[in-house]
This record gives C-alpha cells, structure tokens and sequence, in this order.
C-alpha cells in the first residue's frame, strides 16, 4: 500500500530538530525516503545525505557516519554508478569496522560482494 509522504512536514521537522545531535539521522532518514518514493527526487536525495555525511564527521558521530555511507551507497547503486557505490559502501565498512559494529561489517561486506 502506497501511502501520501508530505515531504515539506519532514523538512520542517528537520528544521525544529533542537536535539543536534539527531541532525545526521534526519537528514538521512529523510535521504531514504526519497531515494525509495522515486528518482525524480534524486538529486534532493544526495542533498540529503551529504547534509548526513556532513553533519556526523562534524560532530565525530562515527557509527552514524558510516550508516550515512552506506546510504550513501544505495543511492549511487540506484543511479546506476557501481564504482561510486563500491567506494561508499568500502567506506561504510571501513568506519564501521573502527566502531566494532560487526553485524554491520559483515552486512555490508556481503552487498559489497554482490556489487563485485
């Protein structure tokens, strides 16, 4: 079932966020649910996700930033750039494995193989 996303009450959302702490999750939560309504919203949703990026390595959230990576990376695969997406997701692993999240590693170690 397809349900009707307002888009702008997520902007907003994102815009009252007074936990900045958050500002990275949001942003890339909104990034994916761009990036699956469809690609017409593929440039907002790179936008989107570079304000993750951006907002985690500017807070030193380092789990949060290899996530974003990740995200990263879906998006690239999307747009058909599997070199770009190998690079993302090979950064994802590689700021994860520095975190010990390991059950992440070994996910994404799994769809980097698959993008091989």
């Amino acid at each position: 079932m397809v349900r009707e996303i307002d888009i702008e009450s997520l902007y907003i959302h994102w815009k009252n966020n007074k936990r900045k702490q958050m500002e990275g999750v949001i942003a890339r939560d909104i990034g994916e649910i761009l990036l699956k309504m469809d690609t017409q919203n593929i440039s907002k949703t790179e936008d989107w996700i570079q304000k993750a990026i951006e907002a985690d390595e500017k807070k030193g959230i380092r789990f949060e930033l290899g996530i974003n990576f990740a995200s990263y990376s879906e998006l690239f695969k999307q747009k058909g750039d599997r070199q770009k997406a190998r690079e993302c997701l090979g950064k994802a692993i590689e700021i994860l494995k520095e975190c010990g999240a390991d059950g992440w590693v070994n996910k994404y170690q799994k769809e980097l193989a698959l993008l091989s």
